[in-house]
């Protein structure tokens, strides 16, 4: 086995633990020969060719475990919304929930977060944004969400990005922030207040909007 190799075997053996302990599941195996897997039991070792790689994999694969450890299945699809275009930003919400738990759970786990979540930014690259048809609505809210709920501040290309959607965002949420913040402990009073925000929101009531 070369050291290029070895590093990644032990990178990989590395996450396994430490899912396991996040998630308080000692049954979870990562099958890095299983490239269709779309569960957390999956992450591509090939593709770990820098720092940042090895930040954003470890990142994923805390965000799963915490996902498993704080979402319950039933209460997550019990309150999923029926229109399809709020799907992806329902999903992002409670990602985002689950993360925040783990964050106040490890200070570790909230430094992974955050310094993965500053290099995505710093990474963005748009040639063109004159438009509100130039930008991706989850792009935007999952931005909105950085911004609000782990404090992160934007850099201006992300700022741009989110002003395009800032209105809708700030209109059907602003009023409840506190709310949201307050029972990021209770799934259920989130993904319901979440579900119902996202269904209320105008930008939905035409037709489903592109995700």
């Amino acid at each position: 086995m070369s050291k290029e190799s070895n590093l990644k075997e032990r990178f990989r053996i590395a996450l396994l633990s430490t899912a396991k302990v996040i998630s308080d599941d000692y049954k979870i195996e990562i099958d890095k020969k299983n490239k269709s897997s779309k569960n957390m039991n999956f992450f591509e070792l090939d593709n770990l060719n820098t720092r940042f790689d090895f930040i954003k994999y470890r990142s994923e694969i805390d965000s799963k475990a915490l996902r498993k450890k704080f979402s319950n299945n039933q209460i997550y699809k019990l309150n999923l919304p029926k229109n399809s275009s709020c799907k992806s930003l329902y999903e992002l919400s409670e990602n985002i929930r689950c993360e925040m738990l783990g964050s106040k759970m490890l200070k570790g786990i909230k430094s992974n977060f955050l310094e993965n979540y500053n290099n995505k930014l710093f990474f963005k690259r748009k040639d063109q944004l004159k438009t509100k048809d130039d930008v991706n609505i989850s792009e935007a809210f999952e931005l909105y969400m950085l911004k609000n709920f782990f404090n992160i501040k934007l850099n201006n290309l992300c700022e741009k990005i989110l002003s395009f959607w800032s209105k809708e965002f700030e209109k059907s949420l602003e009023n409840d922030l506190d709310f949201l913040k307050k029972n990021i402990e209770d799934q259920e009073k989130y993904n319901s207040k979440f579900s119902e925000i996202l269904q209320k929101m105008d930008i939905f009531d035409s037709s489903d909007e592109s995700e």
